[in-house]
Parts: C-alpha cells; sequence; structure tokens
C-alpha cells in the first residue's frame, strides 16, 4: 500500500528491497510447515503440484492485473495487491494455530 501511494523513487526502492527481504523470510515457515505435515513420499508431488498451481494462478492474475491497471492505471493495481496481501495475513494470522497443531502433531 506505501508503495501505491509512493511518489519518491528512493523510497520506493526502499520499499521494494522491504518486500523482497521479507518475501524471502515468509518463505522460511511455509516451506517448514509444508515439509512438517507431509510424509517424505510424498513431497516431490506436492513441490510439483503447487508449482504448477502457482504458476497457473500467475498467469492468471497477471492478465487480470494487466488489464486492471490498463483501465484503472497502475497505483490502483497495487491497492488491490496491497488489500488483497492484508486479507491474506489477516486470514493466516486468525488462523495460526492450525499451523502449530500440525507441527506438534508430527512430533508426537
Amino acid at each position: 500500500m506505501l508503495f501505491s501511494l509512493n511518489s519518491i523513487p528512493i523510497i520506493s526502492l526502499l520499499l521494494s528491497l522491504c518486500v523482497g527481504l521479507f518475501g524471502q523470510i515468509k518463505k522460511i515457515p511455509q516451506q517448514t510447515v509444508i515439509q512438517t505435515s507431509v510424509p517424505k513420499e510424498q513431497l516431490s508431488t506436492v513441490y510439483t503440484s503447487l508449482g504448477a498451481i502457482g504458476t497457473g494462478i500467475f498467469g492468471v492474475g497477471s492478465l487480470i492485473m494487466g488489464l486492471v491497471a490498463d483501465f484503472l492505471g497502475i497505483r490502483i493495481v497495487f491497492v488491490i495487491s496491497g488489500l488483497l496481501l492484508a486479507i491474506i495475513s489477516t486470514i493466516a494470522h486468525k488462523n495460526k494455530q492450525l499451523f502449530v497443531r500440525n507441527i506438534m502433531e508430527q512430533k508426537n
């Protein structure tokens, strides 16, 4: 959201750096949850499926956001992206006990 409302290039660069940094930090617990909740024999299938689904969603999302950018402008695309990220973050935060429970069940 800050990126979409900003017009100062150096701040945009710093915000972009933060997005990349925090995106990488986010992947660590995601990978941990996948690896601890899926049997080892099925990990390759799960990662392949996640890759295929992610690629498909990325393609469709890029098409939709490209159309939105053409009609409404690029700032609206970043606002929509920020809102969607906030919604997903809220859902994940409210359901964080599901992730802890899955990890604890695997240890037992």
